[in-house]
């Protein structure tokens, strides 16, 4: 391309040869039409470089990167930030290799933004589909920044593969520690940066629900701990103007299962209590039961297993009440 695009779109993609040709070829139907196409291939071992080439051969806003070893959820978000920077244009555009963008999603994102000057980022609702692309509901968020900033820190309010953002103010916008949850801490930190977030109320993708998919195939235990890192990190910055994040050491949850300490084991439990985990709070507490008989903690937690699944999410919603993050 002679002349820097309006938008940058951004995919990461690994092994994502069932749905990727479908993807590229919805972002390359846009309405909008003034954009590049990064797409950073994870050292896939499928069809997934072939199909990349058919499409980038024809089209030359495509720009393709290709990694020489696949290093799952870490590479996931190198490979974000590598987008980002590689980026010419005045805003990114996220997706996801296997969802399907709406053909008017970039115009009514551009127009917007180019309107509202005061917004740094953009989302919008999406439609849940499985793989056969059965329609599984709307998934709706909140649309103004007031309503986006107290949902926030209770779930999620901004959907990943359909925002749409500035360029000019990050260096790296995902933060590499923050395995399974980079989308979240990012928001989080937009939110004590005191930028300003909005939702279009239209449909403008479709998020496929896969079984294999990265998000699913972590474990839910550790997923939690990131989670809500990201949230003890948007805590510590309202109260001290900055967090912990470059003394925190990702291996502790990632290790959890080999040589956990006391402390760790412990917060993990409380964890997973606060984000409804019933089978990770029974893993857990034989865990730390193989390593603590006789221990207040334990004595504290055992009669919670011992009643139950429907006592445990009963307790979980009034840990909830108290704080969204006290842990």
């Amino acid at each position: 391309m002679n002349h820097a695009p309006k938008i940058s779109v951004v995919m990461s993609v690994y092994n994502g040869s069932n749905f990727l040709a479908q993807s590229i070829q919805a972002i390359l139907d846009q309405t909008f039409q003034d954009f590049e196409f990064i797409i950073i291939d994870d050292a896939s071992s499928d069809e997934t470089p072939v199909i990349i080439k058919s499409f980038a051969d024809k089209d030359s806003r495509i720009r393709v990167f290709r990694n020489e070893k696949n290093i799952g959820p870490a590479g996931f978000i190198k490979n974000l930030n590598t987008g980002c920077r590689e980026a010419k244009g005045k805003y990114i555009a996220r997706i996801d290799h296997d969802d399907i963008s709406r053909k008017d999603r970039f115009q009514l994102q551009y127009d917007f933004l180019e309107n509202n000057t005061d917004i740094f980022i953009v989302g919008a609702a999406l439609r849940r589909v499985d793989e056969n692309g059965t329609n599984l509901g709307i998934m709706q968020p909140p649309l103004n920044d007031e309503y986006i900033r107290n949902a926030m820190p209770k779930k999620i309010s901004l959907y990943h593969p359909v925002i749409m953002f500035r360029k000019d103010f990050y260096t790296d916008f995902y933060r590499e520690k923050m395995r399974y949850c980079e989308d979240y801490d990012f928001y989080f930190r937009i939110m004590t940066d005191s930028m300003k977030m909005a939702n279009l109320e239209e449909c403008l993708l479709e998020y496929r629900i896969l079984q294999n998919s990265l998000s699913r195939e972590q474990d839910k235990v550790i997923k939690n701990l990131f989670i809500n890192q990201s949230k003890v990190f948007y805590k510590e910055r309202l109260e001290k103007g900055k967090d912990s994040y470059d003394s925190f050491d990702p291996n502790d949850f990632l290790n959890i299962y080999e040589n956990p300490t006391k402390k760790l084991l412990q917060k993990a439990i409380n964890v997973s209590i606060k984000y409804y985990d019933f089978s990770g709070f029974k893993k857990l507490m034989t865990k730390y039961k193989e390593h603590y008989s006789s221990d207040l903690f334990l004595f504290k937690n055992k009669p919670l297993l011992a009643m139950g699944e429907s006592v445990f999410y009963k307790y979980s919603k009034l840990v909830n009440k108290i704080s969204f993050v006290s842990i």
